[in-house]
């Protein structure tokens, strides 16, 4: 689909199959979209971006009159194929289009797409398209290392790329026409998107954000999610919160990787957010894997506490659980004040596989704790009071 964003730019939307994973990884079916931009001067007409592979532009362009072949260049803010997939057939159409974009992109293109001789711009390099002024800032790792983002300074428009994107499609197309619905939804799947896809990149978050606060930026065009232009400063600034919970603090929230396979870990995991609940400290319950890692991860990214709740299985924790822990560290969710506890039958052995993930994670452990069968009174008093004194350090 195409909308106008001012006299001479244009949002080319397309949605993703929610039946598919993002990355291969993460649910989306409340949808994603993917943004390109069409900017056109007096002179030259540049497209910013593209689509994934089996799709194009064609339709859009054709609603302008226009066709590939009036594109005069391509920006490539990102080499990522839901972005460039399409870039197979498009090249085949117009095999000499100069192509703009990083020195680490202008290496992925030819090893991807085989298109050779991309510009690679310099550090704030200026493009005159004839009324329009385009230029090229580096964002590397953000969340790739390709990645730039593009300022049409007469506009004052930023086309971040994955900064400033959200999971989540709706019907509007900007912050300021979003429905209390869309606004809610976005509101998890903004998080989402950030904990899944950028987190591991914090810092560099951070950096790109200050790089840009020379620039006036009046809109932000991202490559996923809706255009921002009521309020710049608040999606700037939640992702400067986002990025700041890499080091911490983070909210004075819990969160609950819950996994039991016949009740007996679930019903001692109920008797702490009760508690939790009677205190006023928020807890996030994220049952592993029924309700997905993909949410956890966004839970988690945000807590400034982890209570893993997960049985022995075969002498060592629960499988889902483990890969929980291992997939939190390499989105660097790390550092959180923690406890385990998991019932077990005749052995034992979640507890010390915690122990030793927990350090990988840099986790602050209370206690980790395995009990026989449901557990006795004894059991119960152990590990709760090892709980307060995770919500002690939250209070």
């Amino acid at each position: 689909m195409r909308f106008s964003v001012t006299k001479n730019t244009s949002l080319f939307r397309y949605q993703l199959d929610r039946s598919k994973l993002f990355e291969g990884s993460w649910p989306i079916k409340d949808g994603v979209s993917v943004n390109a931009y069409l900017v056109r001067g007096s002179e030259k007409t540049v497209l910013i971006d593209y689509v994934e592979e089996g799709a194009s532009f064609d339709e859009e362009l054709k609603e302008m009159g226009l066709t590939v072949d009036d594109i005069d260049i391509l920006v490539l803010n990102h080499m990522e194929p839901d972005h460039t997939g399409g870039l197979r057939d498009f090249f085949a159409r117009r095999p000499d289009i100069p192509v703009y974009c990083t020195k680490v992109a202008s290496l992925e293109v030819l090893s991807l797409y085989g298109k050779k001789d991309a510009h690679v711009i310099k550090p704030m390099e200026e493009l005159e398209l004839g009324g329009a002024t385009l230029v090229f800032v580096p964002a590397p790792n953000v969340h790739w290392p390709d990645t730039m983002v593009t300022y049409y300074k007469e506009e004052g428009i930023l086309f971040s790329c994955d900064a400033f994107g959200s999971f989540g499609e709706t019907e509007s197309v900007y912050d300021t026409e979003l429905s209390e619905a869309e606004k809610k939804l976005l509101e998890t799947e903004t998080e989402r998107y950030y904990a899944n896809i950028v987190a591991p990149f914090s810092s560099f978050v951070l950096k790109a954000i200050d790089s840009l606060k020379a620039l006036d930026i009046k809109m932000i065009c991202p490559s996923h999610g809706i255009i921002y232009k009521g309020d710049v400063a608040r999606i700037v600034s939640w992702y400067s919160r986002l990025a700041s919970y890499a080091q911490g603090p983070q909210e004075k929230e819990i969160t609950l990787l819950l996994s039991s396979m016949y009740g007996n870990t679930k019903s001692m995991a109920d008797a702490l957010s009760e508690r939790a609940e009677a205190r006023g400290v928020k807890v996030h319950v994220v049952r592993i894997p029924d309700d997905g890692f993909s949410v956890l991860l966004e839970k988690a990214w945000r807590s400034a506490a982890l209570v893993v709740a997960a049985p022995t299985y075969e002498r060592n924790m629960f499988p889902e659980a483990v890969y929980a822990m291992d997939l939190l560290c390499r989105k660097g969710v790390k550092g959180r004040k923690s406890m385990h506890f998991g019932s077990s039958l005749w052995s034992g052995g979640a507890a010390a596989e915690y122990r030793a993930l927990a350090e990988k994670m840099g986790l602050d452990v209370v206690d980790a704790i395995d009990y026989r069968g449901a557990g006795s009174e004894a059991d119960r008093e152990k590990i709760l009071a090892a709980f307060d004194k995770i919500l002690e350090e939250l209070n």
